[in-house]
C-alpha cells in the first residue's frame, strides 16, 4: 500500500510525532509491568506457583515474536500511523478480562490476555521506530531509537510507584482497569496528531567513508540477504542478551524485592524504579554519544558496534557483583546497574538494522530483529519460575537465574563486539541490491579498502 501525498519534511512535526511514540512506548512497558507489579496479590488470589506465573508471564511472548515479523513486514506496505492506532485499542481491549472475577478458570483466563496482549504488542518497537525514522536521516537515528526506548524505563519509573499504590488500595484488578484507560487515550491523540514521515528510503552510504559509490537498488533485496550479514547477527545477539535481562526483571524483580530482599509492598514500587531509572539514563546518554561522535567521523562500528559489546560485558559483571555482596543497598544498586544499562543494546539494534537496510525493507528488518531478540522474553521468565520451585528456596532459585543472566550477557557482548561491522555490511548488500556491472564492483571494493 503507497503512501498518498507523503507530508512535507517539518522538523517541529517530527518531534512532535517521536513525542507520541515515546508516550506510546511508555504505556507499551507499563502494560508489561502491571502483571510483575500485581504478581503477589494475583498469586496468592489464583493460588498460582512460581512455575505457573512464569507460564503466564512467557505467554506474554508465545506470539509477540510472529506478530513482530508480521507487523514489521506490513508497516513496508501501509501506513504506520494506522497500524499503531489499532495495536493501542487492542491492549486496552486485552486488559478486560483481567477485571472480572476470574473463578476457577483463573490461569487459563490470566495466561489468554497476556498472550493476546502480545501479540498485539510485539510489533510495537519495530513499527514504532520505522515510524520515527521516516521523520529523521541515519545520523539522527540512534537519537530517535533511544528516545522510543526510554518510553520502557519511564513506563516503569512512572507506573511502578503509582500501581503499587493502586493495588494496594484498591486490589490488583484496579491496576489493569488504569492501563486499559490509558491506552484509549493515547490512541485518540494518535488518530488526532499521527502522521507518517517522508523519508522512505536509507540515506546514501556517507561519502567520506564510501568514496565514489551511489546506492540503488534495482530490485527489492531477499530479506534473507539482508539477516545473513554478520552484523545483523551480532545485533540480535546483544538484543537476546539484553532483552533477557529485561524480561527477568519485568516479570520476576518485583518479587526477588519482596520475598528475597524483604522490602514491603509499597516500598517495592520505589525499588523497582531504580533499574528502570538507570536505564533511562544510560539509554539518554547513549543517544547522545553516539549521535555526537559520528557526527564527528567516528565509524558506527565504534559508536554502535564496540560500545554496544562493552555494555554488555559490564552489566554481566555487575549481575555476577549482585550475587556475593551482602548489604541490601549495595545488592539493589548493582542489579540495578546490570539489569538496567543493559537494554541499550535494543536502541543501538534497532539503528544498525537501518543503517545496512536498502529501501523498501527497514520495517520487516526490525520487525525480524524483535522477533528474534524477543525469544528471550518466552525462555527467560518460565526458566526463572522453575528453577525457582525446583531450587528448595526462592533466594536460591534467584541466585541460579542470576547467574545464568550474568553468563548470557557477557556471551551477548564478545560475540556482538566481533560480529558487528555496518559500514562493510551495508556496502555488500547495497551491492547485492544494485546493478552489478565493473565499475559498482571495483568501487565497493574501494570503499571496503578505505573502512
Amino acid at each position: 500500500m503507497k503512501h498518498s501525498n507523503p507530508p512535507s519534511y517539518d522538523r517541529k512535526r517530527a518531534w512532535i510525532v517521536t513525542g507520541l511514540l515515546l508516550v506510546f512506548m511508555l504505556i507499551n512497558f507499563a502494560d508489561k509491568a502491571v502483571l510483575g507489579l500485581s504478581a503477589a496479590p494475583l498469586m496468592d488470589h489464583l493460588g498460582l506457583s512460581a512455575s505457573q506465573y512464569g507460564t503466564i508471564s512467557s505467554g506474554f511472548f508465545l506470539l509477540f515474536s510472529i506478530a513482530a515479523i508480521v507487523g514489521g513486514v506490513v508497516s513496508d506496505r501501509m501506513p504506520s500511523k494506522w497500524l499503531l492506532l489499532g495495536m493501542a485499542l487492542v491492549w486496552s481491549v486485552a486488559q478486560l478480562p483481567m477485571l472480572v472475577p476470574l473463578g476457577a478458570y483463573g490461569f487459563w483466563v490470566v495466561l489468554g490476555s497476556r498472550i493476546v496482549l502480545g501479540t498485539a504488542e510485539g510489533p510495537a518497537y519495530p513499527v514504532a521506530n520505522h515510524a520515527a525514522h521516516k521523520w529523521f536521516p541515519d545520523k539522527d537515528r540512534d537519537l530517535a531509537s533511544g528516545i522510543l526506548t526510554i518510553g520502557a524505563p519511564l513506563g516503569v519509573v512512572l507506573a511502578a510507584p503509582g500501581l503499587t499504590w493502586i493495588i494496594s488500595s484498591f486490589g490488583w484488578r484496579s491496576a489493569f482497569f488504569v492501563m486499559a484507560v490509558l491506552g484509549l487515550v493515547w490512541a485518540a491523540a494518535w488518530a488526532r496528531f499521527g502522521q507518517d514521515g517522508p523519508i522512505e528510503k536509507i540515506e546514501p552510504v556517507d561519502a567520506e567513508r564510501a568514496p565514489d559509490l551511489t546506492v540503488v537498488a534495482s530490485t527489492p533485496l531477499p530479506y534473507w540477504r539482508i539477516l545473513a550479514s554478520r552484523t545483523w547477527i551480532g545485533s540480535v545477539m546483544a538484543g537476546f542478551a539484553a532483552y533477557w535481562a529485561l524480561a527477568v526483571l519485568i516479570s520476576w524483580i518485583p518479587i526477588y524485592a519482596q520475598k528475597v530482599l524483604g522490602f514491603s509492598s509499597a516500598a517495592t514500587g520505589f525499588v523497582i524504579a531504580v533499574p528502570w531509572g538507570i536505564m533511562a539514563l544510560a539509554m539518554i546518554t547513549q543517544g547522545l554519544v553516539s549521535k555526537s561522535l559520528t557526527s564527528r567521523g567516528v565509524s558506527t562500528r565504534i559508536t554502535r558496534g564496540v560500545l554496544n559489546s562493552v555494555v554488555l560485558l559490564i552489566c554481566g559483571g555487575f549481575v555476577f557483583a549482585a550475587l556475593v555482596v551482602d548489604p541490601v543497598w549495595m545488592k539493589v544498586l548493582f542489579m540495578s546497574l546490570g539489569f538496567g544499562m543493559c537494554a541499550v543494546s535494543v536502541p543501538i539494534g534497532q539503528a544498525l538494522c537501518s543503517e545496512i537496510s536498502p529501501a523498501g525493507r527497514n520495517g520487516g528488518v526490525l520487525g525480524a530483529f524483535a522477533a528474534v531478540y524477543s525469544l528471550s522474553g518466552i525462555i527467560a521468565p518460565m526458566l526463572t519460575g522453575r528453577i525457582i520451585d525446583a531450587s528448595g528456596s526462592t533466594g536460591a532459585g534467584f541466585d541460579r537465574i542470576f547467574a545464568i543472566t550474568g553468563v548470557i550477557l557477557l556471551v551477548g557482548g564478545v560475540v556482538s563486539g566481533v560480529l558487528i561491522h555496518p559500514t562493510r555490511d551495508r556496502l555488500r548488500i547495497a551491492r547485492l541490491g544494485s546493478d552489478k556491472g565493473p565499475a559498482a564492483g571495483s568501487h565497493t571494493s574501494a570503499a571496503l579498502a578505505h573502512d
